[in-house]
Parts: structure tokens; C-alpha cells; sequence
């Protein structure tokens, strides 16, 4: 079964509702028999402002607004019952760690103290209370606080940096250099202490050495990061090297911020050199581990970090730039609006701001909201092939394929030579063209996708389903599909796609051990499940082909997939593909 793109597969699953369990008996000062009165307590409290009330009524609200992703709420109902029970440690660390997920900088360096004064912090009420530290220039109490990082996994990296920054905060700016000394680590702790090396440099207006230090970090994995690639610039034009700054900035490609930076450097203008105080560069290390910790799934400690860049350095960009995404990743849409909303409408970072603001209105179903931000970037002066591809993206999610065709059309139409499009936006086109019924276009587009990819089992497994759906070239779509099913084995639904390849060749006895073992890596796909009960059938294991429609029936399948099941399920099989044979496919998977 084809998939639209890499990571979409898994939207094909159904979405359930959010569940959780109230589990009163985990604080100290509540019973687990007074769960029987949380329907009564919180329905009406809900909807109202917060009256005084009861530990145990403020911690079941809590509950129910953590649940609900209603951070700032959680919070404060926690707040509430301790203010009630002052001396429930279990019920501080979890209002700790609520106030942190909100961003609620005060309640949460009041508890990190607390709980640390309790000796029952962790390196999580360290940290917050070294950045508490750091922004009121309390070296001491900054000194203090870091050993707490030493149970952490992530002390070998931060703990020098936040070293080297203390005293630099100090004066002593030779002994914090003599601290971020790369020669002294290895891995990717060395680009981490290279990068605060390089910054601290520029905040000593040490220029000539910060430069060469930037331009080795941006030939490595630090290429990408935009805000290095102005500060090394910046390095540059102090050092009186405007053309070295300015083709530093041109390697960086299209982007607003290294637009921004090009004009200012063009108008004379200083460009922004990075922090010039200790809070702000371990703001940046802190935002720099949320969104390496964040770059796969997001992870508690990512929104950790992310919310104590923000604590640190409010007035940075990047900072509620990662705490958004890392909040909308963790499926917190209206938390992640809210920290965009921080980022300044003239900012160079504000387009990208409304991007990631119009991707979290979508999530949230607001869809009118978000298609003027996608449009709006998408029909700018200085619109770019990625706003044209964002805006594709939100059609296809729509359903609105022949409107995402078009849009992925002036995607491609937007790039140059020397940026040619890639396999992804001609993929991606002719998905849209499939979808839409036009195969006359979608054919060409999926080729030239596996042209520029050969090797790519999405583009492989797509175009060999679709040849295999139409009933065109089977010999060429079971090649493709096989060939994608060797690159990537454990893909349940690339193995659904050869199952069918078989099935539709006659060769039932390999569809249904390829089937079986597909359905064995993805169980709750109704598709792949009405699959194995189609082979099954001609395979004459009638009673199993049953259980497996059943199964099928019971997993979400489209309206026109579950009328089709129940018609094999009364009549079997041949009956039931008779009466649909004039009728579109309804068991053809959506990609």
C-alpha cells in the first residue's frame, strides 16, 4: 500500500480519544476513596473561575486540565491545592513540573527552591534554578546550583559551558575560554563547546579568533543553523571583511533571517554577533539541546530545555520558536499559538513564526485560520518553493489534491539551476495528481521522482501500487514493490503492497504469508486486514478470510471500505466484488 510521504503513514490509523487515569492515591494527602466524588467536583469547575477549594479538588482538576493539555490551568490548580497542603512534596514536584511545561517562570523557580531546600530536587530543579541564577547575575547562587547537574545524562555538556559562562560573567574571560577548550572533548560535546567558544569570543570582541571557529563549524553539522552563520558574519564585518561576511551569508541559501542579515550588512548596519551575556548563551545551548533532543520525537526533557531558553532569554526568537515546535510535536496546539505569539511581528524570524502558527491552527481544526497564513507567505513578494510546498501540504491534508498539485506545480516552478527541485516535490505532485483521478499527469511526475531517487522505497512502492491498482505493466509494479520491500523489511505497509502484488498475479499462497506478515507489523490497519481476507478467500480458508474482514470492520475503514466488507461478509468475496465491479475500487488504499 503506497504511503503519501515519509512520515504519514502513520495517519492512516484512526484517531482515538485521549485517555488517562486519575491516580488520586499518588499524593500523600489524598485517599484514593475520594476518587469517587472527582464527576461532582470538577464538571462545574471547569467552566468557572477558580474558587477556593480543597487539596484533593485542586489536585483532580489539575489532573483534568494536564490531561486536557491545558497547561497553564494545570498549573495553577496545582498551585491552588498546595497553597491548601503546602507541605505535599509529591504534589510540589508535579506542580514543578506542570509550571516548567507552561512556561511559568515564577511558580517554578519558587518550587525548584523548595523542593531543592526539601532534598527532593533532580538536575531538572538545578537547572532552573541556575537559569534563575544566571539572569540575576548571581554567580554564587549559579555555582551552586550546577553540581545539581551532575546526575544528569547532559552535565558533560552543559555543565562546562554553563562553567565557562559564570566566569565569564565574572570577568574572568581568559579562565572561561581556558574551560571551552575543544582539544578537551570529543563527539558531539566538542561542537557544542566550539560553538560557546566561538560566541563568547565574539561577546569579547575577540573577532579575529571567533571567525575562523564559526567557519569551521559551518562546514560540519552546524551548517544549517542560521543564527551561526550571522554570527560568524558578524565576526567577519567587525574584522573589517564585509565580502567574506557577506558570501558566508549567501552560502546560508534563501532564508528570511539571512535576508534580513544581507540587508543590514549591504545598509552598513552591525549584524547581530550572538549573546553578549551569560544568560543569553546558555539560553542558546539550553534552545540548541530542545531542538536536537526534539529533532526525532518529542521528549519531556525537550520541552524542558526549551521552556528554560525561554526563561533566559525571552527576547530571542529561536527560543520560542523551539518551544512552539517542540509543543506542537507533543500534540499542544494552542500552547504552541501562544508561545509563536511572543516572536515580534517585524522580527526576521515573524514568517516563519506564522508558518509554524498556521501548521498548529490547522492541527487544531481551524482551518480557515490557517489556510490565510499558508497563502499569505505563499503569495508574498519574497515567496519561496517551501511556502508553496507548505501551502500543497495543507490542500493534500485537506483532501483538496488537484488544488496541492497545482501549488506543489509553482514549488517546482520556483527553483534554479543551482537549487533544482528534488525527488520529494515531483513525488509529491504526483501523488496529488493520483489522488485526483489524473493519471495522465501523475504518471510522469512519479517517474521523474524515481528518476532523481531509485532507491527511495516511498517513490517505489507508491508508483509500483498505482501501476498495480490500474491493473497496468503488473510484472514492472511487483519489481518495484519487491524492490521497495528488500530497502525497508519491517514497513507493514510496503509488505501489504507486494501481499497485493501477488494477490492481483493469482499467486494467493505468497500473498497470504506476505499478508500475514504484514498484518503481524501493522495491527491496526483496516486495509491490510480486508487484504488478508481477500487472500485468504481465494487461497479457500474461508472461515479465516471471515475473521480477517471482521477485523477489518472493526478498524475505522472508510464508509465506502466498510460497505464493501459487510457485502463480503453476508455474501463472500465473488459476490461481493460482482456487485461493486462497476463501482471505483473501495478497497484501494488512500495513500
Amino acid at each position: 500500500m503506497p504511503t503519501l510521504s515519509l512520515s504519514r503513514s502513520a495517519s492512516r490509523l484512526p484517531r482515538t480519544g485521549r485517555v488517562f487515569q486519575l491516580d488520586v492515591a499518588s499524593t500523600s494527602s489524598t485517599s484514593a476513596a475520594f476518587a469517587l466524588i472527582w464527576l461532582a467536583l470538577a464538571a462545574p469547575a471547569l467552566a468557572t473561575p477558580r474558587p477556593a477549594i480543597s487539596p484533593l479538588h485542586g489536585y483532580i482538576l489539575g489532573r483534568f486540565a494536564d490531561a486536557d493539555n491545558r497547561l497553564d490551568d494545570a498549573a495553577h490548580y496545582y498551585d491552588d491545592a498546595l497553597k491548601a497542603d503546602p507541605g505535599d512534596l509529591t504534589l510540589q514536584r508535579r506542580t514543578f513540573d506542570t509550571a516548567v511545561a507552561a512556561g511559568d517562570e515564577k511558580l517554578a523557580v519558587d518550587l525548584a527552591k523548595r523542593l531543592d531546600a526539601a532534598k527532593a530536587g533532580d538536575s531538572t530543579t538545578a537547572l532552573v534554578r541556575l537559569a534563575d541564577a544566571l539572569k540575576r547575575r548571581d554567580w554564587n547562587a549559579a555555582d551552586a546550583a550546577r553540581p545539581g547537574l551532575a546526575d544528569a545524562g547532559y552535565a558533560a555538556v552543559v555543565a562546562p559551558i554553563v562553567e565557562g559562562w559564570t566566569l565569564y560573567g565574572r570577568g574572568k574571560t581568559d579562565e572561561a575560554l581556558a574551560v571551552l577548550d575543544p582539544a578537551k572533548f570529543q563527539g558531539f560535546a566538542r561542537s557544542y563547546v566550539t560553538e560557546h567558544r566561538a560566541l563568547m569570543l565574539s561577546a569579547a570582541k575577540r573577532w579575529d579568533e571567533a571567525a575562523p571557529l564559526y567557519a569551521a563549524l559551518l562546514t560540519g553539522e552546524a551548517r544549517a543553523v542560521v543564527r551561526l552563520r550571522v554570527a560568524g558574519a558578524a565576526a567577519l564585518q567587525a574584522a573589517h571583511k564585509d565580502a567574506e561576511a557577506k558570501a558566508l551569508l549567501v552560502k546560508g541559501g534563501a532564508d528570511p533571517v539571512l535576508d534580513a542579515a544581507l540587508k543590514r550588512l549591504d545598509a552598513g548596519r552591525a549584524l547581530d554577533a550572538g549573546p553578549s551575556e551569560p544568560r543569553q548563551g546558555v539560553a542558546l545551548l539550553v534552545a540548541r539541546l530542545a531542538g536536537d533532543l526534539a529533532r526525532e520525537k518529542p521528549v519531556p526533557l525537550a520541552l524542558v530545555f526549551a521552556r528554560v531558553a525561554t526563561f533566559l532569554s525571552p527576547e530571542t526568537a529561536d527560543t520560542w520558536l523551539i518551544t512552539g515546535d517542540v509543543l506542537a510535536r507533543s500534540e499542544r496546539p494552542e500552547a504552541a499559538i501562544a508561545a509563536f505569539a511572543h516572536i515580534a511581528p517585524k522580527d526576521p524570524q515573524a514568517s516563519l513564526a506564522a508558518i509554524h502558527r498556521a501548521s498548529a491552527l490547522s492541527d487544531l481544526g481551524r482551518d480557515a485560520e490557517a489556510r490565510k497564513l499558508f497563502e499569505a507567505a505563499a503569495n508574498g513578494p519574497e515567496a519561496t518553493s517551501d511556502d508553496w510546498q507548505r501551502l500543497g501540504d495543507f490542500e493534500r491534508k485537506l483532501n483538496r489534491n488537484a488544488a496541492a498539485a497545482a501549488d506543489y506545480g509553482h514549488a517546482i516552478s520556483l527553483a534554479t539551476p543551482a537549487d533544482p527541485p528534488g525527488w520529494m516535490l515531483y513525488f509529491l505532485r504526483g501523488a496529488a495528481f493520483e489522488q485526483s483521478s489524473d493519471w495522465g499527469h501523475a504518471e510522469p511526475d512519479l517517474r521523474a521522482a524515481l528518476a532523481l531517487a531509485p532507491e527511495e522505497p516511498t517513490v517505489l512502492n507508491y508508483l509500483g501500487y498505482a501501476l498495480l491498482d490500474r491493473g497496468l505493466k503488473l510484472p514492472e509494479a511487483q519489481t518495484l514493490i519487491g524492490t521497495a520491500a528488500k530497502l525497508r523489511p519491517d514497513d507493514g505497509f510496503i509488505a501489504d503492497s507486494l501481499g497485493w502484488a501477488y494477490y492481483r498475479t493469482g499467486q494467493y499462497a505468497k500473498a497470504v504469508t506476505t499478508l500475514e506478515g504484514a498484518a503481524r507489523l501493522e495491527t491496526g490497519d483496516a486495509t491490510i486486514n480486508e487484504h488478508l481476507g481477500d487472500a485468504y478467500w481465494r487461497a479457500g480458508r474461508r472461515i479465516e478470510a471471515r475473521f480477517s474482514w471482521r477485523a477489518a470492520r472493526d478498524l475505522s475503514p472508510t464508509p465506502e471500505q466498510g460497505a464493501l466488507i459487510a457485502k463480503k461478509l453476508d455474501f463472500g468475496l465473488d459476490v461481493a466484488t460482482a456487485q461493486a465491479a462497476q463501482l471505483p475500487s473501495a478497497a484501494a488504499p488512500k495513500p
